[in-house]
């Protein structure tokens, strides 16, 4: 019996080592993050009319003013690599997207960036999450919705999936395909 207690006080202990280790633990010195400098070399240029994806962009910033910014990343005709194609960062579209983006668009999965380790942290919350079409299916296209965070909301980054989850499906009726994403509107 006395050594059955002083395993577990062991373990107990060996638990609180390894948790206060973790909660110390400094960022990343690099996260791994797409080029985005007004500068950055272009791998696409849309055409010079807005296209669907773009129309969808403004059309939730316009009505969304908790978002800091809204991009939309595919694989464009004639491209293999996923590039931003809309967004609110004009500069920017044609920009090689992010390995985060990337995983996104291919697993379908909805992602959560709390921006820690960057300057960003406490300041916005990332959600990325894969589009879908009228009939429901997840289309192989990433819309990142970043939205304002403030240190002393009490607000943590999963109080933002859902509505970045509503925003995405408010969409859905909008977009019969991942082509239909590229077409020209007025």
């Amino acid at each position: 019996m006395k050594r059955i207690i002083l395993s577990s006080i062991a373990a107990i202990a060996a638990i609180g080592s390894a948790t206060a280790a973790i909660a110390n633990t400094a960022p990343p010195a690099e996260i791994p993050r797409a080029a985005s400098t007004p500068t950055t070399p272009k791998n696409w240029v849309g055409p010079t009319g807005k296209i669907l994806a773009q129309a969808l962009v403004d059309q939730v910033a316009a009505s969304h003013p908790e978002l800091v910014s809204i991009t939309v990343h595919a694989v464009p005709a004639g491209l293999t690599d996923y590039t931003m194609i809309a967004g609110t960062f004009p500069d920017r579209i044609g920009n090689v997207s992010s390995p985060g983006d990337v995983i996104t668009a291919k697993k379908g999965v909805t992602q959560v960036e709390s921006k820690w380790g960057t300057p960003d942290f406490g300041k916005k919350v990332s959600i990325l999450v894969p589009l879908k079409d009228t009939s429901g299916k997840y289309l192989p296209v990433t819309m990142v919705l970043a939205f304002k965070q403030s240190p002393t909301s009490g607000l943590i980054d999963l109080d933002f999936m859902h509505p970045a989850v509503r925003i995405r499906d408010s969409l859905a009726p909008m977009i019969a395909s991942t082509e239909a994403l590229f077409a020209p509107v007025r």
